[in-house]
């Protein structure tokens, strides 16, 4: 790679080019660590059925909020633009970004007959 040698901010943020990076030698260790976490940790079966329940009871609060929006607390419910779909899906994204893992869990307790226990 022939050698980069910007003047100013707007050089490095118009780069064609990573402008950073490991080592050859940090790559590798990089690839290794990867290559070892990944189907051991990071895809491994149970983690992966966890992550399919997760999004499946993310899409159900998702589709519940999109029928009856009335079910989100009232401060996020009387601000959806109900005649905007676009709007109103991602309010609806909005106010599920902001949930943490418990908050969505017990809302989805709180709609649903069933909830899948994460672990």
């Amino acid at each position: 790679m022939p050698a980069f040698t910007p003047c100013s901010a707007d050089d490095v943020r118009h780069a064609r080019q990573p402008v950073g990076g490991f080592s050859p030698v940090m790559a590798e260790t990089d690839r290794a660590i990867k290559g070892f976490l990944y189907p051991r940790m990071y895809r491994h079966s149970r983690i992966m059925r966890i992550m399919g329940d997760a999004e499946s009871l993310l899409r159900a609060l998702f589709a519940r909020y999109l029928e009856q929006p009335d079910d989100m607390p009232a401060e996020w419910a009387e601000i959806v633009d109900r005649g905007d779909a676009a709007a109103r899906s991602r309010h609806i994204a909005d106010f599920i970004a902001g949930m943490t893992d418990r908050y969505a869990l017990m809302e989805h307790a709180r709609l649903f007959d069933s909830t899948p226990e994460l672990r």
